[in-house]
């Protein structure tokens, strides 16, 4: 096995503590802060630990103190300079080598020949579906190392390795796990693009949203940078996309793709989806005042129901995909318009879904 992979394999049973502050660090930072400056210092500090290089303590100790910030009141201090300087990094030196890779450099050259976007509510199995049709090498798409700044730079680092590389076992793990792995490259939510282009909630504090009813105007040229550059960077025309956000955006991204546009809703019991919201603290609010879990549950459901087209859009159940996921990889590709690509990587083995049953 490849020794990237396999070291990234023991991360997955024994996580790197500073491996994963750095990690949340980045893509915390994407979200909460407009500073390009903290966007250079997290991802060099990421970089140098791949190459070996760890973070002095005063470094990881108020690297840990802006996480507790974010997750108490989504607040960020303002940039430490003085870190970069401790760490050697060169902020200007680094901004510059990034500027060819900003999203306004993205050459919008050909629109997606078709977008697939998975919606439904948090915790129903919209992680799991979209690393599942990511390993099919049918798609391009986001990932937890993309960046709305500039979209495929981090892609390129060579301490980086896509999940596909590494095998099975990623996907039988949640991707909790996974996301705090640096090495590890996942198909991601990229929020940081997404809410930018389209904003659906205020993002408040740790897992606590307040939604809107419907996306608001944001920029749209973010959404649209990022599409092309990971396109191209894979070398795919479909796009696969996934958010529980994006079950509020179904009317601007008709505005934007239309017909090109095909939906996946998956689906899975209120109360067990529920349950899992409270178990990993997530909290949604609604003009000010606090939903149970079962509300929230309800308002993505609706949101997706409202507004998705009924010719572009099928349906699957949690427990469909956890007990035949064979099956359901089989019907969702059969589903998909003709001229596709027969080419694919092949589907994960059934263990992988039983385990994160």
């Amino acid at each position: 096995m490849n020794p990237a992979a396999a070291r990234i394999l023991d991360q997955l049973r024994t996580p790197d503590r500073v491996g994963r502050d750095l990690a949340l660090l980045r893509t915390r930072l994407y979200r909460f802060s407009d500073d390009l400056r903290w966007y250079v210092l997290a991802e060099a500090l990421e970089e140098h630990l791949l190459a070996g290089r760890q973070p002095q303590p005063a470094t990881i100790a108020a690297v840990r103190v802006c996480l507790e910030q974010i997750r108490r009141n989504g607040s960020l201090a303002a940039f430490q300079g003085a870190l970069a300087t401790a760490e050697d990094i060169d902020i200007t030196t680094a901004l510059a080598e990034r500027a060819a890779y900003m999203w306004q450099q993205v050459p919008l050259v050909t629109s997606p020949s078709m977008v697939v976007i998975i919606v439904g509510a948090p915790r129903s199995g919209t992680s799991h579906l979209f690393n599942l049709l990511a390993a099919t090498g049918r798609f391009a798409y986001l990932t937890t190392a993309s960046c709305w700044a500039w979209p495929v730079r981090n892609l390129h680092q060579p301490q980086r390795l896509l999940f596909t590389d590494v095998g099975d076992a990623v996907l039988e793990v949640d991707n909790k796990r996974t996301r705090i792995i640096p090495s590890l490259v996942m198909p991601g939510e990229a929020e940081d693009i997404w809410q930018r282009a389209m904003p659906v909630y205020q993002h408040i504090r740790g897992h606590r949203y307040e939604t809107s009813p419907e996306a608001t105007a944001g920029d749209v040229r973010i959404l649209q940078a990022a599409v092309h550059a990971h396109l191209a960077h894979f070398q795919r025309t479909m796009l696969l996309a996934k958010s529980p956000f994006t079950s509020f955006r179904i009317p601007q991204i008709e505005r934007l793709w239309g017909n090109t546009v095909k939906y996946i809703h998956i689906i899975r019991d209120q109360y067990e989806a529920a349950d899992s919201m409270r178990r990993n603290h997530f909290e949604f609010t609604a003009n000010g005042h606090l939903l149970t879990a079962e509300q929230a549950w309800s308002r993505f459901v609706s949101g997706v129901n409202d507004h998705v087209p009924t010719g572009r859009t099928t349906a699957i159940t949690h427990d469909q995909l956890m007990n035949n996921p064979g099956h359901v990889m089989e019907s969702i590709m059969a589903w998909q318009e003709a001229g596709i690509s027969s080419r694919t990587s092949g589907c994960p083995t059934e263990e992988a879904h039983q385990r994160l049953a």
